[in-house]
């Protein structure tokens, strides 16, 4: 709590009647800070004498008034005020605007202020002067405000071609944001991809290998080749021909130095070895293209049984060390469908089926089996395996989101629950299993054949 210092008695000499004096009296240290008030000052802003003595005469000044926008040694330093305007308080937060005027005691430590009701012109005076400051400040401000504007000009100038740049992308980016949810499934159907990169490169690798071996070969036995036919050619053009029996002997010594046989044996070999690997690579590049293409977020008639040989291509190096895959595909119409959704539902359960064999530790490779037809309007597609099935206390949960038996770093329990959406939510379809522990598990996907009917 601050202590008021008491008032010299020098100073209090200028009020021998303090609280009798008609107009409102006060006495300020210094530093701003109110030390006697008589009852008359007191009555005028309807105050308290605790809420005023010991007070800063900041206190009781209203906000926007000239002593706040100054400071009290900007309005009191020069000593001596007359006839000021300035807007007091009441405890209640009301204005009372009165007339001031100040000059310091004898002993110059104290400032004596005495106030009255402002008049009509006084008060307009007043309004007036604050409106002058408040202009003022407004002007300073624009001034400021010119010149940073003035500052920034250049770089405004430099900026015009970046802002109508960023205009036409914003543009751009209006007419794709429809597109957005085609993009996201397309960053899902990528990651699958980069998860199954490895093995697509292993899968493209081996048949370039034995394409690549092939070719050297080819290369070598077209040296032997040309070589030999040299040695013809040299004894063809001889100006004094050979006898026959030199002839027969040059030219079966040319056989044997260059495996003539042995050439023309292994040459349509490596050329059908080329061959067959150069399809293989092909059938692959076509699979990985087809499951990665954009495609449309518009349901369209598409080939299912199409889809589910390139999604069982690039699947091949997930499952081909534990299992094989055996496929009964029968004759689908175009199914009216989202066909880059369901790419990532078949390569899920493929995958799933996979690592449920591999999980069951069997001795000897097992198999999964993908099936398809068409019933009533409706395509049904079963992926199953003889892995260890699916325990009982589990089923319920295998639809959930984030749930995963599988350990951290080969699963994040988000395949079957997308998988479910995909086929129920957007395709009105349904995806169901049936898994018996020991024997194996199978999903089940019926999907309407129009795009439109929902299957219950």
């Amino acid at each position: 709590m601050t202590t008021v210092a008491p008032v010299s008695s020098s100073a209090l000499t200028v009020l021998p009647t303090f609280d009798d004096l008609p107009d409102g009296v006060l006495v300020i240290d210094r530093s701003g800070r109110v030390q006697q008030a008589n009852l008359a000052f007191l009555t005028l802003i309807d105050r308290g004498h605790a809420e005023v003595v010991g007070q800063p005469l900041e206190a009781l000044v209203a906000e926007e008034d000239m002593l706040h926008l100054a400071g009290f040694d900007a309005m009191f330093g020069a000593g001596a005020v007359q006839d000021g305007n300035v807007i007091f308080t009441t405890s209640d937060g009301r204005h009372r605007p009165l007339i001031i005027s100040a000059g310091p005691a004898r002993d110059e430590r104290y400032l004596l202020i005495t106030a009255r009701v402002a008049g009509v012109v006084q008060r307009e005076l007043a309004d007036a002067s604050r409106w002058v400051v408040q202009e003022q400040e407004r002007s300073m401000s624009l001034i400021e405000a010119r010149d940073e504007l003035f500052a920034k000009n250049e770089a405004l100038c430099a900026a015009q071609a970046d802002l109508e740049g960023a205009y036409a992308k914003l543009q751009a980016e209006v007419a794709t944001r429809e597109r957005l949810e085609h993009e996201l499934n397309l960053a899902r159907k990528l990651e699958a991809i980069g998860q199954l990169s490895a093995g697509v490169a292993h899968e493209i690798n081996t048949p370039l290998q034995y394409v690549g071996d092939s070719v050297h070969f080819l290369g070598q036995a077209f040296q032997k080749i040309s070589g030999y036919i040299e040695r013809v050619d040299q004894l063809a053009k001889a100006e004094q021909p050979p006898a026959w029996s030199e002839v027969l002997a040059a030219l079966q010594a040319g056989r044997k130095e260059a495996r003539l046989q042995f050439v023309m044996e292994e040459v349509p070999r490596a050329v059908l070895a080329s061959k067959e690997g150069v399809e293989h690579v092909s059938r692959i590049v076509q699979a990985l293209k087809a499951f990665s293409h954009r495609g449309s977020e518009e349901k369209c008639a598409s080939d299912v049984n199409a889809a589910i040989q390139n999604t069982l291509v690039m699947a091949n190096n997930e499952f081909k060390t534990v299992a094989t895959a055996q496929t009964d595909l029968g004759d689908l119409p175009p199914v009216c469908c989202i066909i880059s959704q369901l790419n990532q539902v078949f390569l899920n359960l493929i995958v799933n089926a996979g690592h449920a064999i591999a999980d069951a530790g069997r001795s000897s490779p097992g198999t999964i089996k993908v099936s398809s037809r068409a019933e009533d309007g409706v395509v049904i597609i079963d992926i199953g395996d003889n892995g260890g099935g699916i325990p009982d206390h589990i089923r319920h949960k295998i639809f959930e989101q984030f749930f995963t038996t599988k350990e951290v770093g080969r699963g994040t329990g988000q395949g079957l629950a997308l998988a479910r959406k995909i086929v129920v939510d957007g395709h009105g379809g349904t995806l169901t299993f049936a898994s018996e522990v020991g024997k194996g598990t199978t999903f089940t996907l019926r999907l309407p054949i129009d795009g439109q009917t929902r299957l219950s």
